[in-house]
């Protein structure tokens, strides 16, 4: 994905898939009705009920949790889907970057000695979300390896 997004169905999909893609919603600003700005939200959850957003929960920079009522949100700019690495918010990026090591570190225990692909992918997929950088500051090591100029090209084929 690692797009723009254009509401509150692609950061209700982003939030849903967090394993399966990786990443978080993030946006440049978000100013409620209120007249409050938040800067570099990072959108934690969002609340349904009989199909209608109800409420969206986010972590602003300076690590304060908000749950707002949708009515609510006057204006959301630059509304993103990013990798850890590439947070804003430098609160949140600690944050998921500790829980996806801790994460990271159990999967290699749990699979100690046995690589297999679907171990592999899953391990990958959450080196690409914090960068291999951020692999070697902390001193993991995979029982694999991994190269550091990796291109990743988008899986979709053109006829």
């Amino acid at each position: 994905m690692l797009n723009m997004l254009y509401g509150l169905k692609d950061i209700h999909t982003v939030i849903a898939n967090h394993r399966k893609i990786g990443g978080v919603a993030e946006a440049n600003t978000i100013h409620l009705s209120s007249d409050e700005v938040y800067h570099n939200p990072v959108f934690t959850n969002i609340d349904i009920s009989k199909g209608q957003y109800v409420s969206l929960c986010f972590i602003d920079e300076n690590g304060t949790n908000i749950i707002a009522h949708v009515d609510q949100i006057a204006v959301i700019k630059g509304l993103q889907h990013k990798l850890i690495c590439q947070l804003n918010n430098t609160y949140v990026k600690q944050l998921l970057l500790q829980d996806t090591l801790q994460y990271l570190q159990k999967l290699c225990e749990i699979n100690d000695g046995f690589v297999t692909p679907s171990f592999k992918k899953e391990a990958l997929k959450l080196v690409r979300d914090i960068s291999v950088k951020e692999l070697k500051k902390y001193n993991i090591s995979l029982p694999f390896p991994i190269e550091e100029k990796l291109i990743y090209l988008n899986e979709r084929l053109f006829a």
